[in-house]
């Protein structure tokens, strides 16, 4: 499922950390409060690495670089001898680490998994060596600032970072607003797209967003989060040394994350709790004695090692919901027709000599078709023949070697998927391309929030189950279903996203006698009001629901025109069909 509010167990607990949190400076001593106001801003910066991490599924291991430049951003605001205004401060360490985090991001959202790791430690590297072996901040040495930041009203001193009370306040207050916003942002559309993108972004882009916007976006917005965080650690001691942007740095802060649980942002708060408390617990000889606390590191390894394999989703999945296992029912519903839909014009495709070969392989050659309007063209052909990149080329997935790709009189060639996919085509993959996390209703949702505001959405989604006969399914967990609802499932994700022209590649694989009649029956009936072009290999299925047929062979247009025209044809006989099959 997608991301929920926390149950209403874990939201007391929550209040009640937050009001204990609020008395620490009436019952513990000055270096505790000193102590908690550190770690309340580094979980302040770990929570923007679980919106990172968690939610949008992208492992940043230069993440304390954002912390560092937000830090360094109080320095450069500071005079030599009189504080900075509190809220530049805070600002321009937002500014600067969102500002970073926009230039890095950029090159960083090229790659993928390993490589963005990769790049991203790279980049911190990056920051920490600027720091380290220049003097824009005083080099290896560290810079301080002298006096710390606070904020005058009036000639009133409304907040003065240097008052430890004070200030410790302010940091709570930051670590609960940030919750509270990332809980909005999470839940927001944005965030619902974020958490598709971690899911199945290929799936993603072939609905209409745009990934590398998305992804770039949130790593900015966690960016400046952690900007925030550096400004309000640099106001604690007034001194910024170039490891706060080290990797060592950053592992930590994934440390946190992952010993927190993922992908729950309150759990991030109880990871750098966790991992900070028991840090100074095992560096205090009088707590643990001399030998634990000279070797504490070591001892920490075992702690971590052992929390992780007692709680493999974190120390926030011993208080996650208890996943409910979701019944089956025997059957889907039938197609369901209780609703108004007129038939309209759909586009036309047509292709003009297009071309693509992988070195001497030409998988695709010189292929020119005109596929009219509201007629279901299948595609066919047999194994090697082209039939999977012919589709890619027309979704975008691929770019051609040459050729042109047109809906109705517009060229769409070489345009990226998320572009093509809002020209109004989308497309079913050869392999069952679902989010299986989450609802059949929100793997529509997020198909038809790609092109529709919110509120019209949830009119489409209830169009798209009814017709594609899954609406007394709609709460199911994608998952659950058998290979042959989630073909279905495909096709009603399509008809959400508004898209008239429908590439299915193989949709009615997986599926038994009863299954595949009822989706020829669809498929007629989407005739209505879409352009459908269909690869199958079922013949039975094929002659029953093709207007026209088009046989591929080796790249190559062997064979175009009505189904019956093609079975009687010398060459497609040959070739692919069989006397037996012709006859």
């Amino acid at each position: 499922m997608m991301f929920r509010w926390p149950s209403l167990p874990v939201a007391i607990a929550l209040s009640v950390v937050f009001v204990a949190l609020a008395c620490v400076p009436f019952v513990l001593g000055p270096y505790a409060v000193k102590f908690t106001t550190r770690v309340v801003v580094l979980a302040i910066m770990v929570t923007s690495l679980d919106l990172l991490i968690g939610i949008t599924g992208l492992v940043s291991f230069g993440h304390a670089a954002f912390f560092a430049l937000g830090a360094y951003a109080v320095y450069f605001v500071s005079p030599e001898s009189l504080s900075a205004n509190a809220l530049v401060a805070l600002a321009a360490g937002a500014a600067l680490a969102a500002l970073g985090a926009l230039v890095i991001g950029v090159f960083a959202m090229l790659t993928r998994g390993f490589y963005f790791i990769m790049v991203t430690l790279a980049a911190g590297q990056m920051v920490f060596s600027m720091f380290y072996d220049t003097n824009i901040a005083k080099g290896s040495d560290g810079a301080y600032v002298n006096v710390k930041p606070d904020l005058i009203v009036g000639g009133l001193t409304v907040l003065d970072f240097d008052n430890r009370t004070q200030f410790f306040y302010l940091c709570l207050i930051l670590l609960a607003t940030t919750y509270a916003f990332l809980l909005w942002l999470v839940r927001s559309r944005f965030g619902r797209s974020l958490q598709g993108i971690r899911i199945n972004e290929q799936r993603m882009r072939a609905l209409g967003y745009d990934t590398y916007t998305y992804r770039l976006a949130v790593f900015v917005i966690a960016g400046a989060i952690a900007g925030i965080a550096g400004a309000l650690f640099a106001s604690i001691d007034g001194y910024i040394t170039p490891e706060l942007a080290s990797w060592r740095e950053s592992g930590l802060a994934i440390m946190m994350v992952v010993l927190g649980g993922t992908g729950t942002l309150y759990g991030a708060v109880i990871g750098a709790f966790a991992y900070s408390v028991l840090e100074e617990i095992l560096k205090s000889a009088s707590t643990v004695g001399p030998f634990i606390s000279e070797h504490w590191r070591l001892w920490m390894g075992l702690a971590l090692a052992v929390a992780v394999l007692g709680a493999p989703r974190g120390l926030a999945g011993l208080f996650a919901r208890k996943p409910t296992a979701e019944k089956a029912s025997a059957s889907i519903d039938v197609l369901h027709r209780d609703f108004a839909r007129p038939a309209r014009r759909a586009q036309a495709l047509s292709t003009r000599d297009l071309t693509r070969y992988f070195g001497g392989l030409r998988a695709v050659d010189g292929v020119s078709l005109d596929l009219k309007g509201n007629l279901v063209h299948a595609i066919i052909g047999p194994n090697g023949a082209g039939k999977t990149t012919f589709i890619n080329l027309l979704s975008g997935e691929l770019k051609p070697n040459g050729g042109r790709v047109l809906i109705d009189d517009i060229d769409i060639t070489g345009w990226p998927p998320h572009r093509v996919a809002r020209s109004g085509i989308g497309r079913s993959f050869q392999r069952t391309n679902i989010f299986p996390d989450f609802s059949l209703r929100e793997n529509c949702g997020l198909a038809a929030e790609a092109r529709l505001p919110t509120g019209a959405a949830a009119e489409r989604i209830s169009h798209a189950l009814a017709v594609a006969g899954l609406r007394d399914r709609a709460d199911t967990t994608a998952g659950q279903l058998s290979s042959g609802e989630q073909r279905q499932l495909e096709i009603a994700m399509l008809i959400a996203s508004g898209a008239d022209l429908l590439l299915l590649d193989e949709p009615l694989a997986g599926m038994g006698p009863e299954e595949t009649q009822r989706v020829v029956a669809l498929l007629r009936d989407l005739a209505r009001d879409h352009t459908i072009v269909l690869i199958e290999h079922d013949m039975d299925a094929v002659f029953a629901a093709a207007d026209t047929l088009t046989v591929l062979v080796q790249g190559r247009v062997l064979a175009h025109g009505a189904p019956a025209d093609v079975r009687g044809n010398d060459a497609v006989r040959e070739a692919y069909l069989g006397e037996a099959d012709a006859a």
